[in-house]
């Protein structure tokens, strides 16, 4: 499940803050709807949780599920030093500089 490279950046970044899609696609560099695909695998897989504030729905890690620390040993095992790792986490700074409060990008089913 959480195998594919774009899977575990996900799950990095959804560790370190609650993310849009949109503001995932955009410090992944990759298109909105391949990581909504891959964001709706890693919430059915209980990887991730989702909060819905219509009409914005923004997700972060779910270190509370019945996986027995599945997740949070992923995201643990990250190469923490490799450059995709650095480059999504200064991206991710930069979004969060530039994000006005109360605003996203659109629901993306």
């Amino acid at each position: 499940m959480a195998a594919h490279p774009d899977r575990l950046r996900i799950l990095g970044l959804c560790a370190h803050a609650d993310l849009t899609v949109c503001e995932l696609a955009e410090i992944l560099s990759v298109c909105r709807e391949r990581v909504a695909r891959h964001v709706r695998l890693l919430a059915r897989a209980d990887f991730l949780c989702c909060n819905e504030q219509p009409p914005w729905r923004s997700y972060h890690l779910n270190a509370g599920s019945n996986d027995g620390g599945l997740v949070q040993l992923l995201v643990d095992l990250l190469p923490h030093r490799d450059g995709y790792h650095k480059q999504d986490l200064q991206r991710l700074e930069a979004v969060r500089d530039t994000r006005p409060k109360g605003t996203a990008c659109l629901i993306v089913k």
